[in-house]
């Protein structure tokens, strides 16, 4: 193990971006956690600056500071600053609200002068889908460009699917079913560390590339990126009925371990926060069906019970 007092500090830039930047030491985002190991494996420890990411690559490209991340690759910002290896993969999305849009047809980029797009002001979410928009509406934050998507001040936002999915569940649980992405404009895209285009930013990117290189052949990287993907809640969903069981029923476990249950009405929305073991471990045999019988937790979107987590037998879980 490397001692504390021996590695050197080293100021990194970065902002809110969860799940994959947190900007909470006890519980670092996927992409904090890379950066961290990697600044470890240089015998260094990063110190934590949290700023708008147009501030952190402006002050990367000028010069004034030594390392910010994660950004997406374009040629305009190749243009003004060196960067890493990749760190890690993301998806992004055009996402769009059911509310306002039942017939996505009239959504389709390109062929529609009066869509009303939205960005975040100095964000990039890959050249693939930044080409694709015209004069946006520029927002301060993504929660804000959601809620205007929402409100139906603007029609199409690209946004980093996971990224969505995290402010939708916690600002707005109640609109989960609206939010929907056009499959068509859905991009994996890398990001990665930037660092000035000078002599010092050179010998910095290099010992972090190479250090990143012997941690991901080693391994190290492969847990955070699983865990990253959001293997046990996996996306949007509806309560339905099940044959033998038309009344969806769930409970919650009070402190003294009891379960309290609820009547679900159908048709309620929500998300799988933990799906039970039997969905995600593979079985020697198909003798599983019992396993529908089991129960999942899942946060409830809409309807009487919004915001409760619940458990909820899998054969009321339909994927939305």
């Amino acid at each position: 193990m490397i001692q504390a007092e021996a590695l050197q500090q080293q100021p990194v830039y970065t902002a809110p971006w969860p799940p994959f930047v947190t900007g909470d030491e006890e519980h670092l985002g996927s992409a904090e956690r890379i950066v961290q190991l990697v600044l470890y494996q240089m015998k260094r420890s990063p110190s934590w600056q949290h700023i708008d990411y147009y501030f952190s690559f402006k002050m990367a490209a000028e010069g004034d500071i030594t390392a910010a991340f994660p950004f997406f690759k374009t040629r305009e910002r190749q243009a003004q600053a060196l960067f890493s290896a990749p760190l890690m993969r993301v998806e992004n999305g055009m996402f769009y609200s059911e509310r306002w849009h039942q017939d996505i047809s009239k959504l389709a980029v390109g062929r529609n002068p009066a869509l009303k797009f939205g960005r975040v002001a100095g964000y990039s979410y890959g050249q693939q889908i930044d080409e694709l928009l015209p004069e946006a509406k520029i927002f301060s934050s993504e929660l804000l460009a959601l809620e205007a998507l929402a409100n139906g001040d603007i029609d199409l936002l690209p946004i980093s699917i996971q990224v969505a999915k995290h402010l939708i569940r916690r600002y707005m649980p109640h609109k989960t079913h609206e939010f929907k992405v056009l499959n068509q404009h859905r991009a994996y895209n890398n990001v990665y560390l930037v660092a000035p285009n000078n002599a010092s930013g050179q010998a910095f990117i290099e010992q972090f590339d190479q250090a990143l290189a012997t941690l991901k052949a080693q391994g190290l990287f492969d847990e955070i990126l699983s865990s990253g993907r959001m293997v046990e809640g996996s996306g949007f969903i509806r309560l339905v009925p099940a044959e033998g069981f038309p009344v969806v029923t769930g409970y919650q476990l009070t402190e003294d371990g009891s379960k309290q249950f609820f009547v679900i009405p159908q048709g309620s929305r929500g998300e799988v926060l933990r799906w039970h073991p039997v969905v995600l471990k593979p079985h020697d045999n198909e003798q599983i069906f019992d396993g529908m019988m089991r129960y999942s937790l899942v946060q409830i979107a809409n309807g009487p019970h919004a915001g409760k987590q619940l458990y909820i037998r899998n054969m009321h879980i339909e994927i939305d």
